[in-house]
């Protein structure tokens, strides 16, 4: 079994859309990738030259240097000007790398990719350009035309309205409309209105759109009633509602900020400024977007969001978490740096940023932006827990117990989060307290009960201790049912049969852990060990020697060396420690 994992948790606003989109009728409709290049490299010298940038545009992406990557495919289509697909494709890689000039005056030097939908989303970045430009008139051209926005029709539905109060034409910037029979478009548009109604001075109808929404008991459209109430000097009405809405979502940051900001009585948020009420209007469907796994364009929506307002601090946290998928850590790293400190945002981002670091190995700077975080968001507890888990990556387990211990005792009811739970008692287990260990998996099991890595780590605990052998079993049967796709979790059942000396079953789980996560030392070194034991000794020394590739710990690396040499018949058994190696 391999050590439990250190997680991000998702983005605010991600998590919002995610509770929307139950409601929805279908997911924010996206274009098709481009078709494929079809240019052949001895067509001409331009097309020679544009094939050779295009490979290595083609590299770039895959080395995950979106900006690299956005630069050669321009240049490939200024060497090739008449080949569309280069177009589209410098088009696309300018618009999720940032540079949304850029993509807007390449969209509009002519069709792209042979495609409508690729020219529909350049039609939208062109409006967007305008708006940002103080274009309204142009802006509201090109958002008002269905067949020119195609498939982005809901984005310029959410964003003409912003545009059209731009240009003073009120009337229509707050009538009701009627994008589709989607409740959560519905909804998104609603919020604009109400809050384009409220600058319009027509306080009374806004907040009845306000109130509406809230009623959905969504955390979004909670703060956006709440902060209309406070600006209207109705601090109490507001408080009363933030509580109404920590009683779902206690560890809300936004939440917990805007009723601390009541009791303190803080400034009330301002309106948002039509260019920031623009923005807000794409932050929403990119949000879903990407919650529906469409991530280009939902990137590109989030950098039309950032043109409008580059101070938008959800819309730079998701722009990380979408190149982060993406592999431009770079980028990623980037985003998360732009929020401000002044944020509800900031605590999330850091530790996303410490989070990317870690993933990169260099834990002692993930611990550092932490422990720094920490001091300026003191008591943050999703930063809290990052940071235990960033202590259990480097084996400080007695300083993440102490982390934990001081969360899960502030936390006071709250804490029945089986996460705490399992977090703690992992880290108890790791740092040889078994009996605290165990108390503490046993409680997060019980308010977690269908928890795959609680079933897991427990299950396997009891087999590795000889103790309630007949349960553990059944446990991580039960783990591989809910998570059949994980191989750390298969590798912990094909371990305990191993451990029970069923070795033609170890042999088969652990072969489909290692077909799962091919990469992994822990893994390969029980299946080495399963080999042997059933008499296939020439493949288990190809395992172990492959489990030496892999970057190992000095702990397995050192067991696996003695294991090439001498087998499993020396006293070095194939008996290994709870979290794997």
């Amino acid at each position: 079994m391999k050590s439990f994992p250190v997680r991000p948790f998702a983005p605010v606003s991600l998590a919002a859309a995610l509770l929307l989109s139950s409601c929805a009728t279908g997911p924010v409709t996206a274009p098709p990738p481009p078709p494929p290049l079809k240019i052949a490299p001895e067509a001409g010298n331009g097309a020679k030259d544009g094939y050779g940038l295009f490979l290595s545009g083609q590299s770039a992406v895959a080395a995950g240097d979106l900006a690299r990557a956005a630069s050669l495919f321009d240049r490939a289509s200024s060497a090739a000007p008449s080949e569309p697909f280069l177009r589209a494709k410098a088009f696309s890689m300018m618009l999720e790398s940032g540079q949304t000039q850029r993509a807007a005056a390449i969209s509009a030097a002519g069709p792209m990719g042979g495609d409508d939908t690729i020219d529909d989303l350049g039609v939208l970045v062109r409006a967007v350009e305008a708006l940002a430009d103080g274009r309204g008139r142009d802006a509201i051209g090109l958002l008002s035309d269905p067949k020119a926005v195609g498939v982005h029709g809901v984005a310029a539905a959410l964003l003409l309205p912003w545009a059209q109060a731009e240009m003073g034409e009120w009337q229509a910037a707050t009538a009701p409309t009627h994008l589709s029979a989607d409740k959560v478009v519905v909804a998104f548009s609603g919020m604009g209105r109400a809050q384009l109604l409220e600058r319009a001075g027509r306080a009374a109808e806004a907040e009845g759109v306000f109130k509406a929404l809230s009623a959905s008991h969504e955390i979004l459209f909670s703060l956006a009633y709440g902060a209309f109430l406070e600006r209207h000097g109705r601090g109490a009405e507001a408080l009363k509602l933030y509580a109404d809405a920590l009683t779902t979502s206690p560890d809300d940051p936004s939440l917990n900020q805007a009723r601390s900001r009541v009791e303190a009585h803080g400034a009330a948020p301002a309106m948002p400024s039509l260019r920031e009420g623009a923005a807000q209007a794409l932050v929403n469907p990119a949000a879903l977007l990407l919650a529906n796994r469409q991530t280009e364009v939902g990137l590109g929506y989030l950098r039309l969001a950032l043109r409008l307002d580059p101070h938008r601090a959800e819309a730079w946290v998701l722009a990380g978490e979408a190149v982060s998928m993406l592999g431009d850590t770079e980028a990623e790293r980037f985003a998360f740096s732009q929020v401000s400190p002044e944020s509800d945002s900031y605590a999330s981002a850091r530790a996303r940023l410490a989070l990317s670091y870690q993933r990169a190995g260099d834990k002692a700077q993930a611990l550092q932006i932490v422990q720094q975080t920490l001091k300026t968001t003191p008591d943050d507890l999703p930063t809290e827990v990052v940071y235990a888990e960033l202590l259990r990556d480097a084996s400080r387990f007695d300083e993440a117990v102490a982390v934990l211990d001081r969360v899960i005792v502030r936390a006071g009811p709250k804490a029945a989060d089986a996460r705490l739970y399992y977090l703690r008692g992992a880290n108890e287990e790791r740092a040889g307290r078994w009996p605290a260990a165990e108390s503490d998996l046993k409680r997060a099991l019980k308010i977690s009960p269908n928890d795959a890595e609680i079933l897991n780590y427990l299950g396997f605990a009891w087999v590795d201790r000889g103790e309630h052998m007949k349960e553990a079993l059944d446990m991580l049967q039960r783990a591989v049912a809910i998570s059949p796709e994980s191989g750390a979790i298969i590798d912990s059942l094909g371990w305990a049969r191993y451990r029970l000396k069923e070795y033609p079953a170890a042999v088969k789980e652990l072969e489909r852990a290692a077909a799962l996560e091919a990469a992994d030392p822990e893994i390969n070194d029980h299946l080495g060990d399963a080999y042997w034991r059933v008499g296939r000794k020439t493949e288990a020394l190809y395992q172990w020697r492959l489990v030496l590739t892999l970057s190992p710990e000095d702990k397995l690396r050192s067991q696996v060396d003695v294991k090439i040499r001498d087998g499993l018949d020396a006293p070095v058994s194939g008996a290994q420690p709870l979290s794997g190696g």
